[in-house]
């Protein structure tokens, strides 16, 4: 019985929260203007919004946030573990990070418009630079949290320099990497709105402020739960994968 409850236990804090927003739009705000229930969103999206217009503002998002990441990925990992593993180039490099690291994406746009435009690579710019940061930390600490025994046991194999790096020192640091690729790839989802506040004319971001403008509230919080679900669902694939590279023995 415990293990069904636990199993279902997500499920159950969906379904009553929902009940809960229902029941407090309904009978106590009582203003769809001001908070629309579940159900009234759905009923204003599905009157507004037609399946093509919905897929393409879906996809061209999806499209976006996969560029940005991969571009995020491959830089984060390769200076991560180039930075844990060669210390001159951590000297350099990491105070660098350290300053980039809190200012948020949003401050960026400007300089994204001045160096990319108006068009994709402005808005995918944003959302690589959101999450280069946690891939590039996750990758540097699990490269240098690698235990010393595991080093000195590949050198007594003949195991050295750049084959140290590949046979052991990246494998170790699989899980940290993992995660920093887990949380990189959250924040995409959490920089799409600000990146598509660049003069988007598609994309989840600019379906919810463009129900705002029009005063659908509705159709707002619609694509905000849209961005959710669709967020889940990827993360959830990006988890699957990363299991079948890393190994059971990478807990992500």
């Amino acid at each position: 019985m415990t293990g069904a409850v636990d199993r279902h236990a997500g499920t159950i804090g969906v379904v009553a929260f929902v009940l809960i927003w229902e029941l407090a739009a309904r009978l106590v705000w009582r203003d769809p203007g001001v908070l629309p229930a579940p159900t009234q969103a759905l009923a204003e999206a599905w009157t507004v919004l037609t399946w093509d217009v919905l897929l393409g503002h879906v996809g061209i998002s999806l499209f976006r946030i996969l560029a940005g990441f991969s571009i995020a990925a491959v830089l984060g990992m390769a200076l991560g573990l180039a930075c844990g593993w060669f210390r001159g180039l951590s000297l350099a490099l990491r105070p660098l990070v350290e300053l980039l690291r809190p200012i948020p994406p949003l401050a960026w746009i400007p300089i994204a418009i001045v160096w990319f435009g108006l068009g994709e690579p402005s808005k995918i710019f944003v959302i690589a630079l959101g999450a280069f940061f946690p891939i590039f930390t996750n990758a540097y600490r699990g490269i240098t949290m690698v235990s010393p025994v595991l080093f000195r046991a590949a050198r007594t194999m003949d195991v050295d320099g750049l084959r140290l790096l590949w046979r052991v020192a990246v494998p170790a640091a699989m899980p940290d990497m993992a995660t920093g690729l887990r949380v990189g790839f959250g924040l995409s989802f959490g920089i799409l709105v600000a990146a598509e506040l660049i003069a988007a004319e598609r994309g989840m971001g600019h379906l919810i402020m463009e129900a705002r403008q029009l005063g659908h509230l509705g159709v707002s919080i619609f694509g905000i739960l849209l961005i959710g679900v669709v967020s889940m669902l990827a993360d959830h694939q990006l988890g699957a994968a990363i299991r079948r590279t890393v190994g059971r023995w990478a807990r992500v």
